[in-house]
């Protein structure tokens, strides 16, 4: 399998994008596994470098697809207007080149000079003021590949979804249907088996009232909406347990005898996940006809400049993409043609490794 050609996106250069993307990129054993392509430009990454009294990176700057070199540290430049960084500080500068950059990396897979994308932190505030019509980069991909996505976040040992997405607490009732979570049951089954290589995946799927409701006495949505729609995937063959209780399912040891963890709601599995693994997170979108991943954590304005930003993150984020081309690659029969996953759309755009030679 040939090494992925990984575009990495800066983020927002005030937050601590730019620290992990040096101090990742400053091993070259990195290279052995992927070649890289930063889309920044050399006075950011310079400009850090300088701050954090390191090496300049050893940068080949990319105008096109023949200028790629696979055992160098390459970067596509975002903008050629004077920027002014101030680490820590929002600024509508800050996230229009985060913006940018998010665009010209997806014009460069749909040319084939990349193969996958990895996102550093974006400031979603400063990011829409400048264009990004989405709260997230997520949607923005869900949009500009035509995909119906899903948000997991994911460790080595646990993997969670939620089916309202990033959606106000106050609609989340609102959004909430049977169609809609056993859509997301469908869709979460068929992912880990063809992206995680999880044969037969076995999903918890949880309530979303206090104690799951406690029989209709504290809320109806378990009986009325939830029940109904898991008992519809499990005649489809599919091992969806629930609707658990929420509050004691994380700290319960009944967490470990499944492949994957379904909420109803944003905060609801996303807090608890990221205290047992922030550290290494990811986030990672299924459905794309690429492969999407970032650390699972956002810019850090109060550590960024200071050289402490934790790099591990962003380290597993980088390392699950060739993962996971190998199990599609396996999973359909060494053809990357298309994703084919049944009662969810087709996807539009070729996955497969772009020829450098």
């Amino acid at each position: 399998m040939n090494k992925p050609v990984i575009g990495i996106t800066i983020g927002d250069f005030n937050g601590i994008g730019p620290e992990l993307v040096i101090k990742a990129l400053s091993n070259e054993l990195i290279l052995n596994y992927c070649t890289p392509v930063v889309y920044a430009n050399t006075y950011v990454l310079n400009f850090y470098t300088d701050l954090f009294g390191v090496a300049p990176l050893n940068l080949n700057i990319v105008r096109n697809k023949s200028d790629i070199r696979t055992n160098q540290i390459n970067i596509r430049n975002c903008s050629n207007e004077r920027i002014n960084i101030t680490p820590g500080t929002p600024s509508q500068q800050a996230g229009k080149f985060a913006f940018d950059a998010l665009q010209l990396s997806v014009e460069d897979v749909k040319a084939g000079i990349i193969t996958d994308i990895v996102t550093c932190p974006i400031d979603k505030k400063t990011a829409a003021d400048s264009g990004l019509e989405f709260n997230g980069h997520t949607q923005f991909f869900a949009k500009v590949f035509e995909s119906n996505v899903l948000m997991i976040l994911m460790d080595d040992s646990l993997k969670v979804s939620m089916v309202t997405g990033h959606t106000p607490l106050n609609d989340v009732v609102n959004k909430l249907t049977s169609e809609g979570i056993i859509n997301h049951i469908k869709a979460m089954h068929d992912y880990l088996k063809a992206d995680f290589a999880i044969s037969k995946p076995k999903l918890a799927v949880l309530g979303i009232n206090p104690h799951g409701g406690d029989n209709g006495l504290i809320g109806s949505e378990e009986k009325e909406i939830i029940a109904p729609a898991i008992k519809q995937a499990q005649e489809l063959g599919i091992m969806a347990i629930g609707p658990y209780a929420p509050d004691g399912f994380f700290g319960s040891q009944n967490i470990k005898n499944f492949d994957a963890v379904i909420g109803m709601y944003h905060d609801q599995v996303l807090i608890p996940f990221k205290q047992l693994s922030f550290a290494d997170g990811i986030n990672y979108t299924a459905g794309l006809p690429i492969v999407r991943t970032s650390p699972d954590h956002g810019t850090a304005y109060d550590i960024a400049g200071q050289g402490i930003a934790d790099i591990s993150s962003f380290i597993s984020a980088l390392y699950l993409i060739k993962k996971i081309r190998r199990n599609r690659l396996n999973f359909y029969d060494n053809s990357f043609e298309q994703l084919k996953f049944k009662d969810h759309k087709r996807e539009k755009f070729s996955i497969g490794v772009p020829n450098l030679r």
